[in-house]
């Protein structure tokens, strides 16, 4: 997989979330979130980040109201106009969302919060390897907020996003574990 670069893999998983239907999403995604779900981490965390699925991406609503059930606070991304990027924002039962740009859902009134308070942090990502390195969407804005604070930092993805290697650079940050419907990746050092 040597050589390879973001925009291929970038490319590559595109082209494969092209070809799922949402049923498929939905019950792949079931596993994955009953796995996070198990995770001790995640389950002793009192504050956790979320996000809120693009289509082709690991669903994250049943483990949503599973957390909120439990009593814990969860936050999930946000675009703060003050700020010009991206934050974690507070949500609850009650929080009414509005579609944003990209086509993410996001509150509509965000309550912010400092990402360093997040205990744990479920992230998206388009390409994962067993070092924990990972491939978003280009922006950077995971990787900015995960460098703000201590939080647990948890890939969720399909199996087909996992690679041998991923390219990484100096400013990516890595995870701490990779969950997907079949496997609980915890990179070497973790």
């Amino acid at each position: 997989m040597s050589g390879v670069t973001k925009a291929l893999l970038r490319e590559q998983i595109a082209e494969r979330r092209r070809g799922l239907t949402p049923a498929w999403c939905l019950a792949q995604s079931a596993m994955v979130q009953a796995r996070l779900l198990a995770l001790p981490e995640l389950r002793a965390a009192g504050r956790v980040g979320l996000y809120l699925a693009l289509p082709g991406e690991v669903d994250m609503d049943d483990l949503l109201g599973a957390l909120l059930g439990m009593g814990r606070g969860v936050c999930v991304p946000a675009f703060d106009r003050e700020g010009g990027g991206y934050g974690m924002a507070v949500m609850t039962a009650g929080t009414r969302m509005l579609e944003a740009p990209f086509g993410l859902r996001e509150p509509e009134d965000p309550v912010w919060v400092d990402p360093a308070t997040l205990d744990a942090v479920v992230v998206p990502g388009l390409a994962f390897d067993a070092a924990g390195r990972r491939v978003g969407h280009g922006g950077g804005h995971y990787d900015r907020m995960l460098a703000a604070g201590p939080a647990y930092r948890i890939g969720a993805a399909f199996d087909f996003q996992m690679f041998s290697h991923v390219p990484a650079e100096s400013h990516d940050v890595a995870m701490d574990c990779i969950v997907t419907q079949t496997q609980t990746v915890l990179p070497q050092g973790t």
